[in-house]
């Protein structure tokens, strides 16, 4: 008996057209998918094609926002984005450490004028007057007492000193004043540098959150279609329940992982303005500039740069020639001095005097015997002469490794840019063909999510990498002692 076997064509083949929806808070609503069917060759695969979709019409989570801050803005803030320099610039005219800094230069200078005055002549100017009454002679009684006016008299003098010679004590003290002071001065730089590097760090960092935002929102629309794509093919009798779920928790974990980026933005730009000295409401917009590249120069060229310019290096050098000249003074603390005087005197008992005299003198002052005072300070002396020299090579040895370890860590940020790009471009061919492969039929919905997942990791890791070599750059700057804006 021959059966004859019938086969039935079915028609399986369907167009599945999505349109471009908008979402809620976390899940996205999609209109019914327009199904059309078409005939097909028996035991063909159904696939699906979607239409073009406009991601940029996704709506977005929430975002928590600052308040905005009471008052007026800094009237030398920019209003328009600021780079990495004019926001270092602003630090340097509001950041408290530096007007700390400056408060010490001040401080210094009146501490080597006090010293330095010491050689230089003093006029001194003294003026009295005096009536003198003898109460044991004839005259009148009162009480019983008898006493005689005998006059009253007026007196001034003013008088000039100057040190003539102290075997250099006063020089000594006054170059060790000097020397202090421009350690000072050096001390305020290094806290310029070290302000522009932090406002800088903070800068990029800024940025960094802000692109890795936009990177967020970009993968949390793509999550958004998925979830649309996968309702649709469900709708459709083409899809599973399970690509749903999973397209329901990806999109869950892109809007959590927005809310984190959004939130770190926003504790970057507050860090960004506590950097720059300003209230950290202040509402600081950044724009996309990159820290320049210092050239191809060798590390050896750069440490001996940083050598002749880092503030730290010349402070030390300041304060171990302090010390020097400090030990000279103590030396000799107790040399003989000898000071001249000139001295003009009037007298009489009527105002003006009309009586005067002008006087002219030398003293010796020497003391030989201090009973130890003298040997205990050129003792302390000496011994500060060797903290600050022992000082001077730690700071030496610590800038030089300051510029070897930037710039390893420049090169290496650089290398890691590149790699950065070469890996998104591969994740974005990855979603590309996982995209295909699934509405071709012959892929699974987890295959799009890994791939989309392996494409926010790659973006991710581009952001970061540029961002460090910006950083790196700055630090390489700095550890040059080139860091501060012209």
């Amino acid at each position: 008996m021959r059966n004859t076997m019938r086969f039935c064509s079915i028609v399986a083949l369907t167009l599945v057209t999505i349109p471009a929806c908008a979402l809620a808070q976390s899940t996205p609503t999609v209109p019914a998918p327009v199904v059309q069917s078409q005939p097909t060759t028996t035991g063909a695969s159904p696939t699906i094609t979607p239409s073009p979709l406009n991601t940029t019409d996704t709506q977005l989570p929430a975002a928590i926002e600052l308040p905005a801050l009471p008052g007026p803005l800094p009237a030398d803030l920019p209003a328009a984005p600021l780079t990495a320099d004019e926001a270092a610039r602003v630090a340097l005219r509001h950041q408290p450490t530096i007007v700390a800094a400056t408060g010490g230069v001040t401080s210094a200078s009146g501490r080597t004028q006090q010293a330095r005055s010491g050689l230089l002549p003093t006029v001194g100017v003294s003026a009295g007057y005096s009536n003198a009454v003898d109460i044991g002679g004839g005259g009148t009684t009162v009480s019983g007492v008898t006493s005689s006016a005998t006059g009253g008299s007026m007196n001034g003098v003013i008088s000039l000193r100057q040190l003539l010679y102290d075997f250099g004590h006063t020089s000594a003290l006054s170059n060790a004043a000097s020397a202090l002071e421009r350690a000072s001065v050096n001390s305020l730089t290094r806290t310029q540098a070290d302000t522009v590097l932090t406002v800088k760090q903070n800068y990029y960092g800024y940025t960094q959150a802000l692109r890795l935002v936009t990177v967020n929102e970009d993968n949390y629309r793509a999550q958004a279609l998925h979830l649309a794509e996968a309702r649709a093919r469900q709708n459709a009798g083409i899809g599973i329940p399970s690509d749903v779920v999973r397209a329901q928790t990806a999109l869950s974990e892109a809007a959590l992982q927005l809310n984190i980026a959004r939130n770190n933005a926003a504790v970057g730009r507050v860090t960004l303005a506590q950097a720059m000295g300003l209230d950290a409401r202040t509402p600081v917009q950044v724009g996309e500039t990159d820290e320049p590249v210092l050239g191809d120069v060798s590390v050896n060229d750069l440490v001996t740069l940083a050598l002749r310019q880092r503030p730290e290096v010349l402070a030390a050098t300041e304060t171990a020639r302090a010390a020097d000249d400090a030990l000279k003074a103590a030396k000799s603390s107790n040399s003989p001095a000898i000071i001249g005087t000139v001295g003009v005197g009037a007298k009489d008992t009527s105002f003006p005097p009309t009586s005067s005299s002008v006087g002219i003198g030398v003293a010796l002052s020497f003391n030989p015997f201090d009973s130890g005072l003298t040997s205990g300070r050129v003792k302390e002396a000496e011994g500060n002469v060797t903290t600050a020299r022992a000082n001077l090579a730690t700071s030496q040895q610590a800038v030089t490794s300051d510029v070897a370890q930037a710039y390893l860590n420049e090169r290496l940020a650089g290398q890691r840019v590149s790699a950065a790009q070469d890996e998104v471009a591969n994740a974005q061919e990855g979603v590309r063909l996982a995209e295909g492969r699934f509405r071709a039929g012959i892929g699974i919905f987890l295959e799009v999510t890994d791939a989309q997942q392996l494409l926010l990791a790659a973006r991710t890791n581009l952001v970061n990498a540029r961002s460090a070599l910006n950083q790196a750059r700055a630090a390489l700057a700095h550890s040059t002692g080139s860091g501060l804006p012209q």
